[in-house]
């Protein structure tokens, strides 16, 4: 028997059929041993069997009936007839075989392209994502940026808001050093408007004496608005 290819597919019933017609053409019982030696696929015990049970049952075979004595005539052409019929059944078995190895590599092709594909496409959504962290990384930096100058922007927003205030707040006082001469700033305080007192609230210095010595030295030191007077209090700076 040949050795069967690898992968290769079980015998069918007509084949089957041809090798245990050609054994009985030579003179030779179709047994399952001999039916497995003669089939180009070797094949399975029990496929083999159930083919050949039915081959038995389909060609009325009993072994009991088998002829003891052939021709030398009948010998050479039932040899013959098996020969043919055994090559013809290796060309199908070769056939069958080559065609299924024929569709295995052509899906293994295919399973090939597919894979690179997705490898490709691996590729290409792996570096559209590192892209996507740069930019991201990107506008978070900028982002940074953009709240850092907020901030500052915010600050001198509110530094210019509270200078504007506590500008408001040092003519209300020189109006009323005006009105009442040289004053305290612990006599100044009781005589600012409630709105003055309500407005400081909003801003982080709280409006008390000492907070208010403090703005108008500022405001002596710069010529603007005041001029000290004895025992702590202010006046009216001329002109």
């Amino acid at each position: 028997m040949l050795p069967a290819p690898r992968g290769a597919p079980m015998p069918s019933e007509f084949t089957v059929f041809l090798v245990a017609d050609a054994l009985l053409a030579k003179g030779e019982r179709p047994s399952l041993r001999k039916m497995r030696e003669a089939l180009p696929t070797g094949g399975s015990p029990r496929e083999v069997c159930k083919h050949l049970r039915a081959w038995r049952k389909k060609r009325g075979y009993d072994p009991k009936l088998e002829p003891t004595d052939m021709s030398k005539a009948m010998k050479a052409a039932g040899l013959a007839l098996a020969t043919d019929l055994w090559k013809q059944a290796k060309r199908e078995a070769t056939q069958a075989f080559s065609r299924e190895r024929e569709a295995a590599e052509a899906t293994a092709a295919d399973d090939k392209q597919d894979r690179e594909h997705l490898l490709g496409m691996v590729e290409t959504l792996q570096a559209e994502n590192a892209a996507l962290a740069v930019r991201a990384k990107a506008a978070e930096n900028e982002a940074a940026r953009v709240q850092a100058r907020l901030a500052k922007v915010e600050n001198q927003l509110d530094r210019f808001r509270a200078e504007e205030f506590w500008d408001r707040v040092m003519q209300e006082i020189a109006e009323l050093l005006t009105e009442r001469g040289p004053l305290t700033p612990t006599e100044i305080l009781p005589e600012l408007r409630a709105v003055t007192l309500r407005g400081a609230t909003l801003h982080k210095e709280p409006l008390t004496p000492g907070t208010l010595k403090k703005k108008m030295d500022v405001r002596v030191f710069h010529g603007r608005y005041f001029e000290p007077r004895d025992e702590g209090r202010y006046a009216r700076r001329a002109g």
